[in-house]
């Protein structure tokens, strides 16, 4: 066997994860990660097997103020994950995205399971003086979405690792995304959902992700 067939067979065996994605599918394939995600997240949220725990508050924690109105860019998440996907044309970078995106919720969930953590939300109720529309949302928020799963912010990680598609395409963009993800991570704290501790493991597992799924593993197109 030739030096060039050994090295073709060598790299055949390295662990490596198939391409999938092609413009016909790319949105099936992005409303069943949704799905699949959000099932475990939900999951995990209303299902806790251990009894959730408080985390202690800092003195940045007390410090932040409460705004409820910052529900507004809070609940633009969903529209920064659809913007980066539908913006996006590499199909690699996509696949990338989707594998990483899918492998964050696994773990995140897999910590909420294991080592579930909540936050003291009842010290912080609904201002009466709050406007009917932010109102609504506020409140439909904390009725879906218990105070647990908090360590690390999954909505965080979600915002941050979707802005970091744009370090291997389209580059200009990157700057608007990961300032529109910043302004998401921020509200956390605002909207009273998540502890500081929350938001800083929050980013640290997205970068973890990102530098696995976008620089470590081997991708095939076969």
């Amino acid at each position: 066997m030739s030096d060039d067939s050994t090295l073709a067979a060598s790299q055949q065996n390295v662990f490596s994860l198939p391409i999938f994605l092609t413009k016909q599918n790319k949105y099936f394939y992005s409303a069943l990660w949704v799905l699949i995600g959000g099932s475990l997240y939900m999951l995990s949220n209303h299902f806790p097997i251990f009894p959730p725990r408080l985390l202690p508050m800092t003195d940045l924690d007390r410090a932040i103020p409460f705004i409820p109105q910052s529900i507004w860019i809070y609940s633009s998440e969903m529209f920064l994950f659809f913007s980066v996907y539908i913006i996006s044309k590499d199909l690699v970078n996509a696949n990338k995205y989707l594998y990483s995106f899918l492998a964050l919720q696994l773990v995140s969930v897999a910590i909420f399971f294991l080592w579930p953590t909540t936050y003291p939300r009842e010290q912080f109720p609904t201002p009466l003086d709050l406007d009917r529309w932010s109102a609504a949302l506020f409140n439909n928020l904390r009725d879906v979405d218990t105070p647990g799963n908090c360590l690390p912010s999954l909505h965080v990680s979600s915002v941050y690792l979707s802005s970091f598609v744009y370090l291997d395409e389209q580059k200009k963009k990157f700057p608007f995304f990961f300032i529109w993800a910043t302004l998401i991570a921020i509200t956390t704290l605002t909207m009273k959902q998540h502890y500081v501790a929350d938001v800083v493991s929050g980013f640290g597992i997205a970068v973890v992700m990102y530098f696995i799924f976008h620089r470590v593993v081997k991708y095939r197109t076969d």
